[in-house]
């Protein structure tokens, strides 16, 4: 058994991992590149590379299922698919072994070549068939079903489980969620309020404003109605500052219009 750091994405659904494939463009990650033998290469006619590639016409003479996914952030990963033993250790300790299809990538674009994280591929756990719970649950092994409790101590990293055996029974608000476009976890905004005072979300969006959940990145985005509206409301809520325009990598920057000499923290 080999470990490796993925990146928990529930905005997709293909887990990948570096490959020395050989790889083209990689980062250095915390443990050596995966070398898939060349029997756990997936073939195009396998049903998880058509499920992957959707009604492209695949090669008949190609003895590889060849993927390429582009994130929100314009960053991609391409590869392989690749197919291998994965070894879960259940609720009761007992070990289950599982065959999973995953890509095999060697060719990364974008943040994805300079993310701080010390990671070796991405997790996805979107509700896409290629996905890891859906893999799981059409094996039997688990109800396709994930959670991710965040721990409140940053010094903790709270935790992962896979089936419904963890769900919380308490704490929880449940949001009701929708099938939205690609497979992800899709609900609808209701309303957005900054301090008191609530923001229009239907009459400024001209309809209700669908949202998706996606742990793989680090911003939450409004469209442009909601954004102005809220920059207004930040505004009118702060008449001692005003916008900095002196650093253009932050769409939004406020600070005092006054003279600070010093701040004193109590």
């Amino acid at each position: 058994a080999r470990p490796y750091f993925l990146d928990i994405d529930t905005g997709s659904a293909l887990t990948w991992i570096q490959c020395d494939a050989p790889c083209t463009n990689c980062t250095k990650g915390p443990h050596p590149l995966y070398k898939p033998a060349k029997e756990n290469i997936v073939p195009p006619k396998d049903s998880h590379c058509q499920e992957l590639q959707g009604n492209q016409d695949y090669c008949d003479t190609c003895k590889q299922c060849d993927y390429e996914i582009a994130y929100a952030d314009r960053s991609s990963s391409a590869g392989v698919l690749a197919r291998d033993n994965m070894r879960l250790i259940t609720a009761d300790g007992e070990r289950q072994n599982m065959d999973f299809v995953f890509g095999c990538a060697h060719d990364q674009q974008g943040k994805l070549l300079d993310s701080p994280a010390s990671t070796d591929g991405i997790l996805g756990l979107s509700n896409g068939a290629m996905s890891l719970p859906t893999q799981l649950a059409k094996q039997g092994i688990i109800s396709n079903v994930f959670g991710h409790c965040i721990a409140t101590d940053p010094s903790s990293s709270g935790y992962m489980f896979l089936g419904d055996d963890y769900v919380p029974r308490w704490g929880m608000t449940w949001v009701p969620v929708r099938n939205g476009p690609e497979d992800v976890y899709s609900t609808v905004v209701q309303k957005v309020n900054y301090g008191g005072q609530e923001l229009n979300v239907r009459e400024q969006a001209g309809k209700l404003t669908q949202v998706i959940f996606d742990s793989g990145s680090s911003y939450t985005y409004f469209p442009h109605e909601i954004y102005t509206s809220l920059i207004a409301s930040l505004e009118a809520a702060s008449p001692g500052f005003a916008r900095d325009e002196s650093d253009q990598t932050l769409p939004f920057c406020m600070k005092p219009n006054f003279p600070v000499r010093g701040l004193w923290m109590m």
